[in-house]
Parts: structure tokens; C-alpha cells; sequence
């Protein structure tokens, strides 16, 4: 059987200290009841797994509620939230588009030793962002933005090219990956694309995939800030290559 803990000299005790926080002479009269829009209560909340542990019980400082104003940072104990939480907070949030690509020739009339041209417009690469804040602080936010930088491409056989850079088809200074193929652009090699060396015979297509890679940032309301693991999301369309042949005299 546990030993009983709530004495009588224990329970007056705790009045006593309560009373001299939150009675009406203590620090804070009436539990601060006349001033609820001013600020908020914070109160120690441990895992309920880990009540009675040592780490449980370091979390408790010489008051177990804080009173801390709306304008003002919250307090600096083990534990509360600060905008690097808010920053992973809303990293969890992040909603990453399904995107689309354009490719030309139209996928159904790819041609052997040919280049196909992949862009994304600039429609398909805007930043998105999140922000998580506490309720009440509108001082204590943090800001996470992902933003699109390169598409790798994958053309669903050996026997093709990839065009692209070092890093793969980067985002360019207007705002887009790779480039639309024109007439003035005949005989060029595209900045992003593939060259398909194999006819697929009317049998199934090659996949041809691309994969944008974001690079995800935080920044804090209090000046903080910093990287957070990168995310690739891809789509996939299958394109049919033709062999075209001439007849030469």
C-alpha cells in the first residue's frame, strides 16, 4: 500500500503557499480573474507516463502557474514552446502541391533521337508557406517557407539522355524550370529534357518522371531562424516514341 502523502500538516502547507500566490493578498488576487484579456495562465504539464521520474519532477520551479502578459515573451522555463517548436510545429503542415509538367512533343508522339523539351511553368513553382503562433502572442510566431529550386528527371529507360545540369533542371531567374520549345529553338539542346535513343514499338511507354526538390526555411518573429530537411515530390506520364524512318535513294 503507498504511504499517504496529504497529511494535515502537508495539505496546510500547500494553503499556505497557495494563499500567498493566489489569495487576496498574494501575488496574484483573485487568480488574476479581472485581467483575462491582458494576459494567460501557463501551467506545468508533464508526459503521464513520466509523473514521479526525476525529469517529470525538474520541470516543477517554485511556482507550478505563471502569469505572463500578452505583450510580453513567454517564460523562459524547460519546456516552453519557442519559435524553433513553432518553426517544427508548422513544418508538419507544410502542404507540397501535386505539380505538373509540359513536355513537347506531345507525349503520345515522342520521336527516336529527337529532344524532348520538360518545363514548369512559373504558375507551378510559388513558395508555400505556413505559420504557427501561439494563441493569445501574436509576438512568439514562426514562418516556414518551401520553396521549389530544381527537378530531376528520370526517363524510364537506359537508352535515352537526360539534358539537365550538375544539380538537375534548376529554377531559373523568371521563375520557371526548364523552357518551352518554340520554332526558334529548333536544332537546340534543351536546358531540361530527355532524348529518347529506343522506339517503344507501340508496346507499353517509358515513364517519364520528374522531381521537384524544396528547400524548406523557418524564420522566427524573434529574429531566429534556420533550415529544415528538404522534401522531393514527383509526377509521372507515360510517353510513346516513334522511330521515324526515311527511304534514301
Amino acid at each position: 500500500m503507498a504511504e499517504k502523502t496529504e497529511t494535515p500538516g502537508y495539505t496546510s502547507s500547500l494553503r499556505e503557499e497557495h494563499g500567498k500566490l493566489y489569495g487576496p493578498d498574494g501575488k496574484y488576487e483573485d487568480h488574476n480573474v479581472a485581467r483575462a484579456d491582458e494576459g494567460t495562465w501557463w501551467g506545468i504539464h508533464t508526459n503521464p507516463n513520466a509523473r514521479g521520474t526525476e525529469d517529470a519532477m525538474a520541470c516543477y520551479g517554485d511556482e507550478s502557474y505563471l502569469w505572463v502578459e500578452h505583450s510580453d515573451p513567454p517564460p523562459s522555463v524547460s519546456g516552453v514552446p519557442d519559435a524553433q517548436v513553432l518553426a517544427e510545429l508548422a513544418y508538419e503542415h507544410v502542404d507540397i502541391p501535386e505539380l505538373s509538367f509540359e513536355v513537347s512533343p506531345a507525349a503520345d508522339a515522342q520521336k527516336v533521337n529527337l529532344a524532348t523539351w520538360v518545363w514548369l511553368p512559373a504558375s507551378e513553382l510559388d513558395p508555400v508557406s505556413v505559420t504557427a503562433r501561439l494563441d493569445g502572442y501574436a509576438n512568439l510566431s514562426s514562418t516556414v517557407t518551401a520553396r521549389p529550386v530544381s527537378v530531376s528527371l528520370d526517363a524510364g529507360t537506359a537508352d535515352a539522355t537526360v539534358h539537365a545540369g550538375p544539380d538537375g533542371c534548376a529554377v531559373s531567374s523568371a521563375g520557371v524550370i526548364g523552357a518551352e520549345w518554340t520554332s526558334a529553338r529548333k536544332g537546340e539542346t534543351p536546358p531540361c529534357g530527355v532524348t529518347y535513343h529506343r522506339a517503344t514499338h507501340g508496346g507499353g511507354g517509358y515513364e517519364l518522371s520528374a522531381t521537384v526538390t524544396w528547400e524548406v526555411s523557418w524564420e522566427g518573429s524573434d529574429g531566429s531562424g534556420g533550415d529544415l530537411p528538404s522534401g522531393e515530390f514527383g509526377s509521372s506520364q507515360s510517353v510513346q516514341v516513334q522511330e521515324v524512318q526515311t527511304i534514301v535513294r
